[in-house]
């Protein structure tokens, strides 16, 4: 009797559920979908091998989604989501769904919190007026002396490495990408100053947080807080995540300390910054403008500096690192690359380190290539708080739907970019080209804020590398490039990048 009646409360609790979500179902069935099982996310799967076939399921799910006009459903149990590729509708959701999926990246906002990145709709309007000015043309330029300083330092650095056989590249450009934006962040010239921790740990740190990330993103087991915080995982994250936060709360508490007596209007009408007391990074940046516009607690620092921290070095990082490696794979592109850089140094000798790098068109295309085929960052999600109808596809999308914009897709899409999507071809970006969508650092108001950042980074470093130095590895016999990729909430080559350098 008792488990009838348990039966019968089961049953009329799922008729319920399957009620009051009619018109998800009604709507959904419209939609083309996936075969059998819902491969992404290992949600159906139930398998702790989720991680390891994210790259696959990636790759699975936008080509199939090719075949039908660039969108796909896929259900998790009760979850649905749908895949997009079709630059029009990635564009018009970009537009008009800014809320992100917060139940999926959970596991990242427990460490940053509300950074710009992943904060609600109503928290991030807030702090995008504030951050926007720190990120102006202005003081972009200012941090081009530093750029240009790193990037010399990482060439003494590789000069000890060239000559010594195959080796990781990784670690080397990590640690670079780390001392640009602690510098241009942070205000530290010298990483000798994050006491707490020494750089290798720090940057252990940032590796562990985006491992158990990716882990509890790709586990919908891990999802509730409760059981996620009784697993080892939430114990090897908060270890991580507590050293972090604990450099980054030092910091912003001693440079508040050492602003208090800035005069802000003098700040305004600066327009070079690094020299005597002014001003010389984002964070300090953050904190004046932040005392005139609803100013920024010591906690909403933190999290955007850490998200930027976290952010930006692993992304300028994969993306320099992408680059070389091609580079390597194709030595005739990489030897018009250095025959570029050879007469535009050569002939801007009086220009500035900024305006030499914008004359490196060749370099820039291929950046984008690179960028274009292996994205940092290979997938977004935003959730609808209302219907939308898709423009191209004509698809109306109910409210409780992930929408999963797939970058790697969009970027490989034959409809769009031909019927050689899949080779590296730098060529396809020369100016007045007909390409496909392009969104290497997302699109739409939720953009990066940081992608002229990172573009400038990878551009000084990769220029400064091949001046100095011809980058070997195996060739490729053909032009698709065979780089076996892992999903770490970022995308980054499975086996490390072992390259080769020969002084030139």
């Amino acid at each position: 009797m008792y488990l009838l009646l348990v039966s019968v409360v089961l049953l009329l609790w799922y008729l319920l559920f399957r009620y009051k979500r009619r018109r998800l179902y009604q709507l959904a069935e419209l939609i083309p979908g996936i075969k059998d099982t819902f491969p992404f996310l290992g949600l159906l799967k139930n398998s702790y091998n989720a991680v390891d076939n994210a790259v696959s399921d990636i790759e699975n799910i936008s080509r199939e989604t090719f075949k039908t006009g660039g969108i796909q459903k896929m259900w998790g149990g009760p979850l649905f989501f749908i895949a997009l590729t079709n630059p029009a509708d990635i564009e018009y959701v970009s537009k008009t769904c800014l809320e992100k999926d917060l139940l999926i990246m959970k596991s990242v906002r427990a460490f940053t919190g509300d950074g710009g990145i992943f904060a609600p709709v109503s928290i991030w309007s807030r702090k995008r007026k504030v951050i926007i000015p720190a990120f102006s043309p202005k003081i972009l330029n200012s941090f081009m002396d530093i750029f240009s300083r790193r990037s010399a330092d990482l060439v003494d650095k590789l000069k000890e490495l060239s000559g010594t056989g195959t080796f990781d590249i990784w670690p080397v450009i990590n640690n670079f990408t780390l001392a640009s934006i602690a510098e241009t962040s942070l205000g530290i010239k010298n990483l000798d100053a994050m006491n707490d921790v020494v750089v290798s740990d720090f940057l252990k740190s940032v590796e562990e947080i985006f491992k158990v990330g990716s882990t509890r993103t790709l586990s919908i087991w891990l999802w509730p807080d409760w059981i996620f915080k009784l697993s080892w995982q939430y114990r090897h994250f908060t270890k991580h995540s507590n050293k972090i936060i604990n450099i980054t709360n030092n910091i912003i508490q001693k440079k508040r300390n050492d602003l208090k007596h800035v005069d802000l209007n003098a700040y305004e009408n600066q327009t070079i910054f690094g020299q005597d007391e002014k001003v010389d990074s984002f964070l300090d940046h953050l904190i004046l403008l932040s005392q005139r516009q609803n100013g920024f607690t010591d906690k909403e620092l933190r999290e955007e500096i850490t998200t930027f921290l976290l952010a930006a070095t692993d992304t300028s990082a994969v993306a320099i690192c992408n680059t070389l490696l091609l580079l390597g794979k194709y030595p005739k592109i990489q030897e018009k690359v250095h025959e570029e850089l050879v007469r535009v140094f050569e002939n801007d000798k009086e220009k500035s380190f900024k305006d030499v790098l914008n004359d490196l068109k060749y370099l820039d295309m291929v950046l984008k290539e690179s960028l274009r085929l292996y994205p940092p960052v290979p997938i977004i999600i935003r959730k609808p708080t209302e219907e939308i109808k898709l423009p191209s596809s004509g698809y109306t999308i109910p409210v409780q739907t992930g929408i999963i914009i797939f970058i790697w897709g969009a970027h490989r899409d034959p409809n769009y970019w031909g019927p050689d999507a899949d080779c590296f071809k730098p060529e396809r970006f020369e100016a007045g080209s007909k390409t496909g969508l392009f969104i290497p650092f997302s699109t739409g108001p939720r953009n990066c804020i940081g992608y002229q950042y990172a573009m400038l980074t990878a551009k000084s470093a990769i220029a400064s590398i091949l001046r100095q130095f011809k980058v070997v590895t195996e060739e490729e016999d053909g032009p698709i490039p065979k780089i076996e990729c892992k999903f770490t909430l970022m995308l980054k080559s499975k086996h490390g990048y072992p390259i080769r350098l020969e002084r030139r």
